[in-house]
């Protein structure tokens, strides 16, 4: 019998239910994973991850349903999103969280802040196809207070976990995951900061049980954007993420900010990983124009995982004068009012 499972690649949420003891805020930047609880769910699984949670999601998508509403009732759906920037307005995070105040420059005010929010969870819950969704990751949010309140603008019937613990950003973003617990166990999980000489956000390596006893292990990542000096800033980040990493790796996620055909994919493709192209869009994010493939999905070459990808056009435009445009939050310094400046990416991988 051949059961399909459907990644959806994004990064937001919302949720209601208690917070779990933070029992790992001590864990090792260098892959100290939360192991052996093969079989078991919820918070016995990770006894208190920092920031594991059950929580509640929004209900009823309208819009994009694309290929998760023809999809079977045993389909898992994950979701990826970079949330451009998805600060509090609350001076917690260091110096550069003041850029992200009512008196910084972005004018970051509970207006602007809870506008995103709606916007966030409206584009994750159209991303999901009015579906529960399995499991999401998100990048560029602040910390757990910020996570909390997305959580609660989405309907009660998403009762998802979080993973989740505050990195060493500068910047003070980090990566998150939802799962659900009702068709995905967590066996270990492991927080991994990339082997670099200043502090950065922390991927995210987990591997999940199915309900019919698959493994699925992943990596959740937000690698060195584009202004890293070296070319090969993110092609090293990755690969002392990996070899960081427990081994027999399905894929990684992320927003890699970088396209396939550089340093980054030379390095992948040299350990035997497949990148998947999306049709219809060329990327996930709008420069002068054009649409370029800084998020990404590659898979292990002999995983027996038959895989596709597309990406959503949330808040996309064309025109024959700008070309492509994403309507994000912000643009520079001015004020758009949309989710984020990434479009979501949508993985199908089939099991044999």
């Amino acid at each position: 019998m051949v059961r399909k499972v459907i990644f959806v690649g994004l990064a937001v949420l919302a949720s209601w239910g208690s917070r779990w003891p933070s029992a790992c805020a001590d864990a090792s930047r260098s892959c100290g994973a939360l192991a052996g609880a093969r079989g078991l769910t919820g918070p016995r699984v990770l006894a208190g991850a920092n920031g594991l949670k059950e929580l509640g999601a929004l209900a009823g998508a309208n819009g994009l349903a694309n290929s998760t509403r023809s999809a079977k009732a045993d389909t898992l759906v994950f979701v990826w999103w970079n949330l451009q920037n998805l600060f509090d307005t609350v001076a917690n995070s260091g110096p550069r969280d003041r850029d992200f105040l009512p008196d910084g420059p972005y004018r970051w005010d509970s207006k602007r802040y809870y506008a995103k929010l709606y916007a966030v969870g409206r584009g994750l819950a159209a991303a999901a196809g009015g579906r529960i969704p399995d499991a999401i990751g998100v990048c560029e949010v602040e910390n757990a207070d910020v996570l909390d309140d997305l959580e609660r603008r989405w309907p009660p019937e998403w009762r998802l976990w979080r993973l989740h613990r505050d990195s060493p950003d500068e910047r003070g973003i980090d990566v998150a995951v939802w799962y659900n617990p009702e068709r995905l166990s967590v066996d270990s999980v492991t927080w991994i900061h990339p082997a670099q000489d200043y502090p950065t956000r922390e991927a995210i390596w987990v591997r999940w049980i199915t309900n019919h006893g698959d493994t699925l292990s992943w990596i959740w990542a937000h690698l060195p954007s584009q202004r890293a000096p070296a070319p090969s800033a993110r092609a090293e980040a990755i690969r002392s993420i990996i070899e960081q990493a427990p081994k027999n790796l399905d894929g990684v996620v992320g927003d890699l900010n970088e396209g396939p055909n550089g340093p980054l994919g030379t390095y992948l493709r040299g350990i035997r990983m497949r990148h998947l192209p999306w049709p219809h869009y060329a990327g996930s994010f709008a420069y002068r124009g054009r649409l370029e493939a800084l998020d990404g999905v590659w898979v292990r070459e002999a995983a027996n995982w038959r895989a596709t990808t597309h990406v959503v056009p949330l808040g996309l435009s064309t025109s024959p004068r700008l070309g492509y445009q994403i309507r994000g939050c912000f643009e520079g310094l001015r004020y758009r009012g949309g989710a984020s400046d990434h479009l979501p990416v949508c993985i199908n991988v089939e099991v044999n």
